[in-house]
Formats: C-alpha cells, sequence, structure tokens
C-alpha cells in the first residue's frame, strides 16, 4: 500500500512539474498544433515532442523565442494554472492579443529583448491575471496597448525594466478604458516607469500603489499625454530619487498616504523613522505633474 501511495503521489508531482516551451513558428495562434516545444535549437526553431495545448501546468513558461506575432486567442492558463509569456533574451519575438477575442489571460507577462505582448483591437476587452514586467533593452515594455476599446482590466502588479523606456506597461496611443488592481513600481533606469501613458485618450484607474525608485529617477505612474487621465487611488510611496507620480491625478481613500525619505537610511514603502509620512485627505482630488 505504501508502494503503490508513493507512485500516486511521484506521478503526481511529475505530472505538476513546471517546464519552459519554445515557439517554433511566427504569426500562429497560440494554441496553433506543434508551435511549442520543449528544447529550443535557434532563433523560432526548436526540437521535441511538442505541447498538446491545454495540457500545461502551473508555472509553466512560454518563451516566444524569436517569434513574432504569436496571437493570444485563447487563456494560455487558467483558472488554476498561472504560466509566463516571455521574450527570449537573445532572439527577441513576442504575442499581440487582439480585444475581439474578449478572454481572460491567466499568465505573468515579461519583457527580455523586445515588448513581450501587444494589444490592439477596437471591440471587446478582456483582462490579465497576472503580474507584467518590462525588460532590459531600449522599449522592451511588458505590455505595449495600443487598444481602441472599453472594458479592458488588469489585476495584477507592474514593474519596470533596466533598459532606457522599457516601461511595465507602455499606454502607446491606446484610448478608452484601463482599470487596474494592483502597483506600479519604477524600474532600474532613470525612463523604466512602471506605468507610463505616451499618448492616446485613454482613461486609466490604478486602485494600487505607485512606488518610486531609491536609485534610479523612473516613477511608478506617468502620464505624457493632455488627452488621457491616470486617477490613483492607492499610495504614493517616494524613493530616494525623488520621483514617483508624474501626470497623475491622485484621490486618495480615508487611510491612504503619501511617504517620503527623511535620511538615506529610507527604505521605498516602509514606514519608520526614516521615512515621513502624510495621510491625505480623503474625497479629495490632487493633480501631480
Amino acid at each position: 500500500m505504501r508502494t503503490k501511495l508513493f507512485g500516486l503521489l511521484l506521478l503526481g508531482a511529475m505530472a505538476a512539474h513546471a517546464a519552459t516551451w519554445y515557439a517554433k513558428a511566427s504569426s500562429v495562434n497560440i494554441n496553433a498544433a506543434g508551435t511549442w516545444v520543449p528544447t529550443q535549437t535557434g532563433s523560432c526553431t526548436g526540437s521535441g515532442t511538442a505541447l498538446v495545448f491545454g495540457n500545461q501546468a502551473n508555472g509553466d513558461v512560454f518563451n516566444a523565442n524569436g517569434c513574432t506575432a504569436l496571437a493570444v486567442n485563447v487563456d494560455p492558463g487558467g483558472v488554476s494554472v498561472q504560466v509566463t509569456l516571455t521574450t527570449d533574451a537573445t532572439n527577441g519575438g513576442g504575442f499581440t492579443y487582439a480585444t475581439a477575442a474578449n478572454i481572460t489571460i491567466h499568465a505573468n507577462i515579461t519583457a527580455t529583448k523586445t515588448p513581450a505582448l501587444v494589444i490592439t483591437g477596437s471591440t471587446g476587452g478582456g483582462a490579465i491575471l497576472g503580474n507584467i514586467t518590462g525588460g532590459s533593452s531600449t522599449s522592451a515594455y511588458g505590455v505595449e496597448d495600443e487598444h481602441t476599446a472599453i472594458g479592458l482590466t488588469l489585476a495584477g502588479n507592474i514593474t519596470g525594466g533596466s533598459g532606457p523606456t522599457a516601461y511595465g506597461y507602455d499606454c502607446f496611443s491606446a484610448t478608452g478604458t484601463l482599470a487596474i488592481t494592483g502597483n506600479a513600481t519604477a524600474g532600474s533606469f532613470s525612463t523604466a516607469h512602471g506605468l507610463d501613458i505616451v499618448g492616446g485618450s485613454i482613461e486609466v484607474a490604478l486602485a494600487g500603489n505607485c512606488v518610486g525608485s531609491n536609485g534610479f529617477s523612473a516613477a511608478g505612474c506617468s502620464n505624457a499625454s493632455l488627452g488621457a487621465a491616470l486617477i490613483v487611488t492607492g499610495n504614493l510611496l517616494f524613493g530616494l530619487s525623488g520621483s514617483v507620480a508624474i501626470g497623475v491625478t491622485y484621490t486618495p481613500g480615508p487611510s491612504n498616504y503619501v511617504l517620503f525619505p527623511k535620511d538615506s537610511s529610507y527604505t521605498v514603502g516602509v514606514v519608520n523613522t526614516h521615512a515621513v509620512q502624510l495621510f491625505a485627505r480623503n474625497g479629495s482630488s490632487y493633480p501631480i505633474q
């Protein structure tokens, strides 16, 4: 009985083991047969037994592997499965999502050399349930959002990357609305903002914190478009660099606050003797330029 039980537990552990899958075709749906293989042999090439889509395990990583326009037409994860979509650090590549698909994406999205996910569309909407991170190269956005539809939502944290303008989430020319539940944190380069609006007339509502950086002047939240709105209802957590939010309308709740560094021993977001905590007045809005 013990032997049988051990065997069952071992099989269960093997079935739940996360793997990395490499794309071997461009301009295909992510669930196209034969697209994902376990061994990388070059840019947009690979070998091994292909994944039967729908059998992915929690924690699986889907590497674009230099392949482009990998269309997220179905949920890459699932209610009980969370995966990661990423670009290849050497070969680049990337994923696309058209809002007409109007699906929920259970995936973390991580850029490296190139933007990981480009969103387009004028109908539908959808949701991303996962964290988004910018990359290490110039303009390697975690998400590049160009949608003009309504109803797009994100439940997860956004973090800027380590490259110039490697925003975590970039509203490039988007209109419509975007509702975010999560924090937006500056990256490790002076222009690698966490959440950034470059152009368009989108209205973004962030129900979370904007978090600055100690060592870099990147902001957690930035809006450079006069026609857009970025409304923050969480906390503003400054870093030693002195930047946390640009072009933002701050509408705090009764328990929200702004945290400033008091001395060089300050750690971002930590309320202690090295910080100055100011509570905001409930019901008031503060434009932060």
